[in-house]
């Protein structure tokens, strides 16, 4: 299995943002393998390449946007999915390719 990651990306929390959403940077998508400026993937919130095997977390379905108006190594999420993780100061995007959604697996550090 490949599994495709970021660095460690500083989060940035939004009241406005829905926990089905996250933002960042292209060249942090670029890490990841996404070369579109959206993708709908199964989010998985508290999850790493460790830990995914014996999960029993519901996947949440979502999209990750790329935008260049998110700084290069920051990760713009919701406060409700800053609050499942424990309010890290930074988080690493894990992406494990499927058919038909890729799973984002989103770790505290």
């Amino acid at each position: 299995m490949e599994i495709k990651e970021t660095g460690y990306l500083k989060v940035m929390g939004d009241y406005s943002f829905p926990e089905k959403r996250i933002v960042i940077n292209p060249n942090d998508g670029f890490d990841l393998g996404l070369m579109m400026t959206e993708a709908t993937v199964l989010f998985y919130y508290g999850e790493s390449p460790a830990t995914i095997e014996r999960s029993t977390a519901s996947p949440l379905y979502g999209v990750v946007e790329q935008k260049n108006e998110c700084k290069l190594g920051t990760v713009e999420v919701s406060l409700k999915a800053l609050e499942k993780l424990g309010s890290p100061e930074r988080i690493r995007l894990h992406l494990i390719p499927q058919e038909r959604y890729p799973k984002l697996l989103v770790a505290a550090e």
